[in-house]
C-alpha cells in the first residue's frame, strides 16, 4: 500500500492545510496502519478547538487581565482574579453574627455575603489600629496608611533631626525602631528624615559614625551621636491640620 493511500484511508497520517490540501506524515511508513491511534483504545480524544483565531485571541487576553495565567491551574473565575480592593465590613457580619452592610470603597455598599466571599478568599489580613477618637495609629504593615501619614506630616512639619528645617513633602517617613528588628509601624514610632539626616541613622553606617534615634512618650526624638551625647528634638505643641 502507497502512502498516499495510507493518508486517504488513515486520516491520522495526514497533516492537513487550506483548501482541503494535505501531506503525509513521515514518520508514517513506520507506523502499521492497524495502529493507528484513531484504533487505540489507551488514547484519549479531545474534541477539537471549535473557536476562532480572534476568538482564542480574546480568551487569552481575557485570561491574562484577569489572572496573569491562561488556564485553569489556580482556580478558575474569582479564585483567579487578582485585582486589588478594599471592603469595609463589621467583624460581627464578617463572623454571620449579623447581615450588616459592607462598605466597598469608591463604589458603595456591598451585600455582605460578597464580603464574606471575598474575605473567605483573602491569603492574608493587615489589622489597623484605632485609637478612642477613631484615628488609625497603628498598622500591621511596613508603610503607614494615609491617615497616619497625614497625621505626621502635621505633626512633625520638618524633618526631625535636631536643628534640621527640611519641609516634611521633602523628607521621607522612616522607623525610629527598625522594622526589621521588630519596630512597629505606629505614629510613635515613625518620624520624617531628610535625606541626608535618614542616612546618618542607617544599618549599613559604621557604629563609629552612625547615630541613633530613640522616639519618646512625650513626643520628643532623642538622637545619640556617635560620641555618645543624646540631643532632644521636641515635637511642636500643637497640631495643626491644614
Amino acid at each position: 500500500m502507497r502512502t498516499e493511500d495510507i493518508a486517504l484511508d488513515h486520516p491520522a497520517f495526514a497533516i492537513f492545510g487550506e483548501s482541503d490540501t494535505f501531506t503525509t506524515d513521515p514518520l508514517a511508513e513506520l507506523i502499521d496502519p492497524l495502529d493507528s491511534p484513531e484504533n487505540s483504545d489507551d488514547v484519549e480524544h479531545i474534541p477539537s478547538d471549535t473557536r476562532t483565531i480572534d476568538q482564542i485571541r480574546a480568551d487569552l487576553f481575557t485570561d491574562l487581565l484577569l489572572a496573569s495565567d491562561p488556564g485553569e491551574a489556580h482556580g478558575s473565575g474569582l479564585d483567579n482574579i487578582q485585582a486589588r480592593i478594599q471592603v469595609t465590613v463589621a467583624a460581627t457580619a464578617l463572623a454571620g453574627i449579623d447581615d450588616r452592610v459592607a462598605e466597598l470603597d469608591g463604589h458603595g455598599p456591598l451585600h455582605p455575603d460578597v464580603a464574606r466571599d471575598l474575605a473567605g478568599r483573602n491569603t492574608g489580613w493587615s489589622r489597623l489600629f484605632l485609637d478612642a477618637e477613631g484615628m488609625v495609629t497603628e498598622t500591621d504593615t511596613y508603610t503607614p496608611t494615609e491617615g497616619m501619614r497625614r497625621f505626621l506630616r502635621a505633626r512633625d512639619q520638618h524633618c526631625r533631626f535636631p536643628g534640621c528645617r527640611m519641609p516634611v513633602h521633602r523628607c521621607e517617613i522612616d522607623h525610629n525602631h527598625d522594622h526589621a528588628k521588630g519596630g512597629r509601624t505606629r505614629v510613635d514610632n515613625l518620624s520624617h528624615f531628610c535625606t541626608g539626616h535618614h542616612s546618618l541613622k542607617h544599618p549599613d553606617v559604621d557604629d563609629r559614625h552612625r547615630w541613633t534615634a530613640r522616639a519618646r512618650p512625650d513626643g520628643s526624638i532623642a538622637w545619640t551621636s556617635p560620641l555618645g551625647i543624646v540631643h532632644q528634638d521636641r515635637q511642636p505643641r500643637r497640631v495643626m491640620f491644614v
